[in-house]
């Protein structure tokens, strides 16, 4: 599983990303996982307006804080078979549990795009309410987020096998 992530820092994005990861062309045989968003079935603009109330209860604001996070969770084209949306929805929640717990969360499956299954995981940049960065160090995230995830979907999926990435091998440099 290869985890990607990129961060933003405008508040433009609360609406352009949540459009991006929310639209209509992938809903087919997808669902949708939320955390700390309010109401039944929200729209679009709805989820935006919590990721950005949220924004507002931050401790230290900055002029370039990370406002919102997406990373995707990529899993090998020929593992597409053996994903459904249990198993995504148990890795997805494993993931949240291990990147930040205490976050406004957003996640959407995508099995269209690319020829392969990934999740779309938005975070906002603070934990719910608390206004707490939920920034963590490059290290950090291939430590305690990366490599843990990575060994989970192996331990709980060992079908998804030829998903698996081996994060400590060594490269030579010449």
């Amino acid at each position: 599983m290869i985890i990607k992530s990129k961060s933003y820092k405008h508040d433009k994005a609360y609406t352009t990303v949540v459009d991006y990861v929310m639209r209509e062309s992938e809903q087919d045989n997808s669902f949708v996982l939320t955390r700390f968003i309010k109401g039944k079935n929200p729209s679009n603009a709805e989820i935006s307006k919590q990721f950005l109330e949220n924004e507002k209860h931050r401790v230290n604001p900055r002029k370039n804080n990370v406002k919102l996070y997406m990373e995707i969770l990529s899993f090998h084209a020929h593992n597409a078979k053996d994903l459904t949306n249990d198993k995504l929805k148990k890795i997805a929640r494993k993931y949240l549990s291990l990147r930040s717990p205490h976050s406004v969360a957003l996640v959407t499956v995508h099995r269209k795009e690319k020829d392969h299954v990934h999740l779309h995981v938005l975070l906002s940049g603070t934990e719910y309410k608390t206004g707490k960065s939920v920034r963590i160090s490059r290290d950090d995230f291939k430590h305690k987020v990366k490599i843990p995830a990575e060994q989970y979907v192996q331990k709980n999926f060992p079908e998804l096998h030829r998903s698996a990435i081996q994060h400590d091998s060594s490269k030579k440099k010449y």
